[in-house]
């Protein structure tokens, strides 16, 4: 079993179709879900499962809700070539839990996916925290990258 860092190869085809929008005014809802080192995620991972997520006090199946950052459109990030969307930092208050990695997930995707099936649950990116991280009745932080063409956590050159 492993946690491979990367964006989910479905999440690119589901981009070219609409299927997830990242405005911060009535766009999709993204939650990060922890798993521990038994988890199985990477590249091909096409939707959030319970399988092997972390267990916990104060902590709920399905992770918590991100507060997204929007898409950078300022002219100066255009010349770059980069486009980018980030996420606010996100705390897991007063938890016991031991987890190696996290899902970022869209719980509303805004199409379906390029077979004409419902999206469920969409995987946008595996993050692997490189080894074990373990809080007991205490905060778990997840600190996302500096929002930039350069760091932002989904950014597509």
């Amino acid at each position: 079993m492993a946690i491979t860092q990367s964006m989910c190869t479905s999440f690119k085809a589901e981009l070219l179709l609409g299927a997830h929008d990242f405005r911060v005014t009535s766009g999709d809802t993204f939650k990060l879900a922890l798993y521990d080192s038994s988890a199985s995620i990477d590249a091909n991972t096409t939707a959030y499962s319970t399988s092997n997520e972390v267990t916990g006090s104060n902590y709920s199946a399905g992770g918590e809700v991100l507060t997204n950052l929007g898409v950078v459109t300022s002219e100066n990030t255009a010349s770059s070539g980069v486009g980018f969307t980030d996420f606010s930092d996100l705390t897991f208050s007063n938890v016991t839990v031991t987890a190696r990695g996290a899902l970022i997930y869209n719980t509303t995707p805004s199409a379906d996916s390029n077979a004409g099936t419902t999206l469920t649950n969409a995987a946008v990116a595996v993050l692997d925290f490189g080894s074990d991280k373990s809080s007991t009745d205490g905060d778990f932080t997840i600190i996302f990258p500096t929002a930039s063409n350069s760091a932002a956590i989904i950014r597509i050159a």
